[in-house]
């Protein structure tokens, strides 16, 4: 029997969905550690599907479509009901109403994300933070803190950054896409390879204590970016505006 090139990257998006699917079943028993490393799981298949559908050429509307499905449960509830079960459950209805944000904004990222995609030109960059950034923020933020302490420390820090990467998956800041792994694009695509290599080297020799920091670090980057250029934007314009002597 013949597969056909498209079957290939459904099946690591069916995987992406299963992770999801069982990090939520390891919050109901209590295993926190576990589940976070599975939505961790679920963004590697989900970068895998994707690559694998650019390389054999079999991107399709059903793929896409189906991709979001299994990325509202990988990276909307399963990030989501973690977030409840480690700390916001003891917070009654405002608690619940908190930790569902990452899966509603999320959905709604994911929706304006494949509409807009729907016949227009591939962008250079995403609009607004990718929902498995978003999940991986919180999914790290567990593990870094479950590793050195046991427990859910810095829960202040931790309702800022629910906050933070829920408003920003729907804002319109821009967002640095994964590099294509070719030596014969630009050079700012050749950059972006070797940071990519080389954060990948550094999660894989100390995973528990630095995959949080390189994930926030791309998340707060986009809004850095946008600070970075009004403040220059701003000192062009003084200088331009200042009389001369």
């Amino acid at each position: 029997m013949r597969v056909k090139a498209g079957v290939v990257p459904s099946f690591f998006t069916m995987a992406n969905m299963f992770s999801g699917y069982f990090s939520v079943i390891q919050c109901t028993q209590g295993h926190y550690t576990q589940a976070a490393w599975l939505i961790v799981a679920a963004a590697v298949f989900d970068t895998i599907d994707g690559t694998l559908a650019r390389l054999t050429k079999s991107s399709s509307n059903f793929g896409i479509q189906y991709d979001s499905l299994a990325d509202v449960i990988s990276f909307g509830l399963a990030p989501s009901y973690l977030a409840y079960s480690v700390f916001f459950r003891g917070w009654g209805t405002i608690g619940l109403l908190i930790s569902f944000l990452p899966l509603v904004f999320g959905s709604i990222r994911l929706a304006r994300f494949n509409i807009k995609q729907d016949g227009a030109a591939k962008k250079e960059k995403f609009e607004g933070l990718p929902i498995p950034a978003g999940a991986l923020v919180i999914a790290t933020y567990i593990i870094f803190n479950f590793f050195f302490w046991d427990r859910l420390r810095g829960t202040k820090l931790f309702l800022i950054l629910m906050l933070f990467v829920s408003f920003v998956m729907i804002s319109t800041i821009a967002y640095e896409k994964m590099p294509e792994f070719s030596l014969q694009t630009g050079s700012k695509n050749r950059i972006k390879i070797l940071i990519v290599i080389l954060g990948s080297f550094i999660i894989i020799l100390f995973p528990h204590e630095t995959f949080f920091v390189l994930v926030l670090m791309y998340s707060v980057s986009g809004p850095f970016k946008v600070v970075w250029h009004a403040v220059r934007s701003g000192a062009s314009e003084n200088q331009i505006d200042k009389p001369e002597k």
